[in-house]
């Protein structure tokens, strides 16, 4: 969560080892260890000791060096200068000594993060993940796995995030590495929806972090405690838990954490419908963000703003916001979407040159074997390699013609050939799945339903290719504004359904509101003639139609309907 604080480091006879140099004969190796110990507990005295030290620097070893740098760069970090740190990163990654290596990884993996370069940053995390089990020094661990848990939370891989938390607890780090990991553990139960197992570990790690006086981890964990409780329609209950903590995360001077307590209580006051200490709160994050707009918290922020200027009649100003939240949505979709391309491109790699090593290992085995029988049967062993070789090759086309004919029999049962979402069959076996998930949790849930207006005369005067094109790209459209785990399908000719698990009734109007408005919006010129296109939508939620697919569909398809006798182009709520 802390992209520039660092970790402590335990100084014992071990930590002179793990460095794989002769340190006993090193000079400055003590002062270092004691900086590297420093940084985090007293900075102000750690920046003057290490100047100190740069000015002795032609004087020290080759690792002496490469550790000062180390210390620079986190220095660096720490005052916000990215551009220095990963300057001094750079070549401190390409050292052979392990553990300066899988640290400046570790913290070039922060840095880069914070300039967006997530491609970088993803590339460094799978190489931290396959180094993990060769580094031994406790410190470099802590660093490495808080990192890559953090990186997981960051793009939604929630259960490898967890089971690096427990490793990394398991441990028995410092009570600041606990802390770290307690949040972090928080924050992915949060946001995976883990409600029951999220207030356990929740309250578990508040009181551990309170206890060992980090305030930071503590009010972090706070914050998603108060976030739960909107969540659960307790704005009562999130207001005074804000407002206890309020002065405490203010003494931390952590910016985010500030805009975090902010903007969950704008969110509970809008709920409470006191909008105007809502505003209030909400102006102080908007103020404080400044250009940075395309974070959560900007959404939930400007979410709030629009829904204050709706209860206080100011359609001017609630459209502003309104253009401002989808500016903000957008970008902060842009930039998630950039985070999980950037991740499967990293992983992909790895996985393609960890192929080639295994493939280069077994050629390199082949050979060995070959040279060894040549000299007892050189034309048998021949005969053998090349046999071997082609059962390989034919069972490797085999498995592979297999793969290939699964995917595609997959994809032709499970998918609309022409949209690429979910036909009818995969809709409804997904959508009972979440539906089933979320009844259990007692999660809210909604459905929203649409169908193209006039659709069959499009296709009568302008022909099915351009009646595929709009269907296409009204697909294409509504995708852009929906969750990863929205499930999206064609249930008719002209008709769509999304499900929207853990998703309240309000919001999934929003929702539909937003496609409507952008379906109303298609250029169709692309298309090759110009005519316009627009949707009529019906929504429900769970709470009034239940989670039975069927009746959330039935009750859909009457709002939509009501839709359409009110002159398309509209959203209507089923009454009930």
């Amino acid at each position: 969560m802390v992209l520039t604080k660092f970790g402590r480091v335990i100084l014992t006879p071990l930590i002179f080892m793990l460095f794989h140099v002769n340190v006993f004969a090193a000079v400055w190796v003590d002062d270092l260890l004691l900086l590297d110990k420093m940084k985090s507990s007293d900075y102000e005295r750690f920046s003057t000791k290490l100047d100190e030290l740069i000015v002795e620097e032609n004087k020290l070893s080759d690792f002496e060096q490469e550790y000062l740098a180390l210390l620079k760069a986190y220095r660096a970090a720490y005052e916000g200068d990215t551009h220095l740190t990963l300057t001094i990163l750079t070549p401190l990654i390409q050292t052979s000594d392990v553990v300066i290596s899988f640290r400046a990884k570790a913290l070039a993996i922060n840095s880069l993060v914070l300039v967006r370069r997530y491609l970088d940053a993803f590339v460094y995390l799978e190489q931290l993940i396959t180094q993990l089990n060769d580094v031994s020094q406790p410190d470099a661990r802590e660093q490495g796995m808080r990192v890559i848990a953090l990186m997981y939370n960051m793009i939604g891989k929630y259960d490898f995030s967890l089971s690096y938390i427990e490793q990394l607890i398991g441990e028995n780090p410092s009570s600041n590495a606990v802390c770290a990991a307690h949040q972090l553990r928080a924050e992915a139960l949060y946001l995976s929806g883990q409600t029951d197992e999220f207030k356990l570990k929740s309250v578990e790690g508040l009181k551990y972090c309170t206890d060992h006086n980090e305030p930071l981890w503590a009010n972090l964990i706070v914050a998603f405690i108060a976030a739960d409780r909107i969540r659960q329609g307790d704005h009562q209950g999130a207001v005074s838990l804000m407002q206890s903590h309020y002065s405490q995360a203010e003494s931390t001077r952590y910016n985010a954490l500030i805009l975090k307590f902010d903007s969950i209580l704008a969110q509970a006051y809008i709920g409470l419908g006191q909008t105007h200490l809502a505003q209030e709160h909400a102006m102080k994050v908007i103020m404080a963000l400044k250009q940075d707009r395309f974070s959560r918290v900007a959404v939930e922020t400007f979410a709030v703003l629009h829904q204050v200027a709706k209860a206080e009649k100011n359609y001017q100003q609630a459209l502003d916001y309104h253009e401002q939240y989808m500016a903000a949505f957008t970008a902060y979709m842009d930039d998630k979407s950039a985070q999980q391309m950037a991740y499967h491109t990293a992983h992909s790699e790895i996985l393609a040159q960890n192929q080639k090593i295994a493939l280069l290992d077994k050629d390199n085995q082949l050979l060995q074997f070959e040279q060894t029988a040549l000299k007892h049967q050189a034309a048998f062993n021949k005969l053998l390699i090349i046999a071997l070789a082609v059962l390989v090759l034919g069972f490797a086309v085999m498995a592979y013609r297999s793969f290939v004919a699964r995917q595609r029999f997959k994809a032709l049962a499970e998918y609309d050939d022409l949209t690429a979402i979910s036909n009818r069959y995969h809709f409804s076996a997904s959508a009972k799945g979440a539906l089933a998930l979320c009844e259990k949790g007692q999660l809210p849930a909604a459905l929203i339903v649409f169908d193209l207006d006039h659709f069959k005369q499009i296709n009568d005067q302008y022909g099915h290719a351009a009646g595929d094109w709009a269907l296409r790209q009204t697909v294409d459209t509504c995708r852009n504004f929906m969750r990863n785990n929205d499930v999206f399908g064609r249930i008719g000719g002209e008709e769509f359904a999304i499900l929207l698990p853990g998703c309240q009734s309000d919001k999934a109007h929003l929702l539909a509101d937003i496609c409507r408005d952008a379906i109303s919006n298609i250029d169709t010129a692309a298309s090759g003639y110009e005519f316009k296109l627009s949707a009529s939508f019906g929504v429900t939620s769970a709470e009034i139609s239940g989670y039975h697919l069927t009746k959330l569909i039935e009750d859909a398809d009457t709002a939509m309907y009501q839709a359409k006798q009110q002159g398309r182009n509209k959203v209507q709520f089923f009454q009930g």
